[in-house]
Formats: structure tokens, C-alpha cells, sequence
């Protein structure tokens, strides 16, 4: 457990920086609990179909800014802070990877979508990277999850990459029900959410098997 002069320093910060005690658990939740979270995953099962393809998401990268499992928060126009006692259960490159992989199943546009790792030869590869990842606080009036997702989908050629298919940058923002972590991610669910619907409605006018 930290010590207690640590404690006071961390939310003074957050206090000055914030303006909100909730963030470091300075309000009516129990005094410096650490939180870890996962994204939610799609209640609605996979999309029933006849496709044929098999797609395989090859990698998820995400910006060196938001590599960190704890949280960050953007305080101000170029200001970012990591919170030291919420995060993800594992860094967020691997923890975006089974949500995605969900996303695509439910939107019935392929036959089969493999993750990570698999040894299975796939006919079509996807690449995920995640240019943003954040709590915004720039206005602590009006807290919002930012998320944004570049997609790519292309085709294998002779067991390399070939033609490109899709080339989407999708960004969205959420309105947070209060400055906490735990609405945090809530936010970024709502964010992935429709950020998968807007990819998947496209890629289901692709001509794909």
C-alpha cells in the first residue's frame, strides 16, 4: 500500500489537474483501490451466414502514447497522465484482440475469424492499430472516452499481402456519466461499439466469399 505522503501528493494532482476527487478515489468510493478492467464483449451471437472466407487478425498495435495498462487521461492540448491505480488486466494491444475478434463474428461478414497466433491459413488478414486511447479532461465538465481505430482488411497473395480491400480510420467519443474509471470504460465500450457497427456495415458491401 503506498504511504500515506504519497497518497496526498497523487491527489493534490489530481485535484489541480482534474478538478474532481472521484478520479482518485477521493469521493465516496473506497480511498485508493486499485481497479482493473476489460472491454466488453458483443451480447448478440455470431451472425449466422454462407461465407466461405477465412479471416485471420493478424496484429493489434496500439500508439506508444496508450501502451501503458494504466489508464491515461489527456489533462490538456499536449498533457497526458497515466493513473497509477486503474488500467487494463493486460496491456491494451492484447486486451483489444478478443473483443475484435467478437465484433467481426457477430457482423457476419466472414466464414471464419481467427485470432492472434492461429495456425490455421487464412484467405483474408486483418490489422487493427489504435491511434487514440484516452479519457479526456480537457474540459472536466465534460468528461469523454476517446477511441480511435485504423482497420485494415487485404487479401493474401502467395502467402503475402495483397490487394487491400479496406482502409478505414474510425474515431469516436462518449460522454462519461461521471469522472471515475469504471465510466471510463463504459465510455470506451460505447466507443468500440460503434466503431465495429461502422466497419462491419462496410464491410458487409465488400464482394466477399
Amino acid at each position: 500500500m503506498p504511504e500515506p505522503a504519497a497518497h496526498i501528493r497523487f491527489c493534490s494532482f489530481i485535484l489541480l489537474a482534474l478538478g474532481s476527487a472521484a478520479l482518485c478515489g477521493c469521493g465516496s468510493e473506497p480511498a485508493w483501490k486499485s481497479q482493473s478492467f476489460a472491454f466488453a464483449l458483443p451480447a448478440d451471437p455470431p451472425a449466422a451466414g454462407s461465407k466461405t472466407n477465412v479471416v485471420a487478425l493478424r496484429r493489434v498495435t496500439v500508439s506508444p502514447l496508450f501502451q501503458s495498462r494504466s489508464f491515461t487521461y489527456r489533462t490538456a492540448e499536449n498533457t497526458y497522465e497515466h493513473d497509477p491505480y486503474a488500467g487494463f488486466f493486460v496491456p491494451p494491444a492484447r486486451a483489444f484482440e478478443l473483443p475484435l475478434c467478437a465484433w467481426l463474428r457477430v457482423g457476419g461478414a466472414f466464414g471464419c475469424v481467427l485470432e492472434p497466433g492461429s495456425g490455421v491459413n487464412p484467405s483474408l488478414v486483418a490489422e487493427v492499430s489504435v491511434n487514440e486511447l484516452y479519457g479526456d479532461f480537457r474540459k472536466t465538465a465534460q468528461p469523454a472516452g476517446a477511441l480511435e481505430i485504423h482497420f485494415i482488411l487485404y487479401e493474401l497473395n502467395g502467402g503475402g499481402a495483397g490487394r487491400v480491400l479496406m482502409d478505414k480510420v474510425c474515431a469516436r467519443r462518449t460522454p462519461m456519466a461521471r469522472a471515475a474509471p469504471a465510466a471510463l470504460a463504459a465510455a470506451w465500450d460505447a466507443d468500440l461499439r460503434a466503431i465495429m457497427a461502422e466497419i462491419n456495415s462496410e464491410l458487409k458491401r465488400l464482394p466477399l466469399k
